[in-house]
């Protein structure tokens, strides 16, 4: 008589129906956590964007001498987009891949506001520039149908009435 390892091959129906059960759970997780991956980069990669506009812009106020300058950057610098001089407040939009741009294709917004405060010895203008996503990231912003703050700097600048101060 022969010595014969009997091997049971049979598989349940329940048993291969639990399995694919577990792998399409498992997809289904993984395709959403690649999903909010490509959302997250796109989120770095703005903040790295609209910092260094922001951040260029900054700068470029700071090294004025008067306020004539700073206006003057301002207006040439947000040419495309909206001035409004009673509020001293600037914007200029920006498409998907950052251009500058002025119609419906806008999906960033960069605002400068421009506040004076009169001192006795010349003007302090407090400068607030703020770079916003108009639509929310699909996957990860929790608010809908609202502008999101990426990034925003503020600094002041002194203007002494003897180098023209406003």
């Amino acid at each position: 008589m022969k010595n014969k390892l009997s091997i049971n091959l049979e598989v349940s129906l329940v048993e291969i129906i639990m399995s694919v059960f577990i792998f399409a759970i498992a997809g289904v997780i993984m395709i959403n956590c690649f999903a909010i991956a490509r959302f997250t980069q796109i989120k770095a990669n703005d903040i790295v964007i609209s910092s260094n506009i922001v951040q260029s812009d900054m700068e470029f106020i700071r090294a004025t001498k008067n306020y004539n300058e700073v206006d003057e950057f301002l207006v040439s610098n947000y040419s495309l987009s909206e001035v409004i001089k009673s509020d001293n407040l600037y914007i200029k939009y920006y498409d998907v891949n950052w251009v500058p741009c002025n119609d419906d294709k806008k999906e960033y917004k960069i605002s400068t506001n421009v506040s004076t405060v009169q001192v006795n010895s010349g003007k302090m203008e407090s400068i607030r520039i703020v770079a916003e996503k108009l639509r929310p990231y699909p996957f990860i912003s929790k608010e809908k149908n609202q502008s999101y703050s990426i990034y925003s700097i503020e600094s002041k600048k002194f203007f002494p009435l003897d180098s023209g101060g406003r």
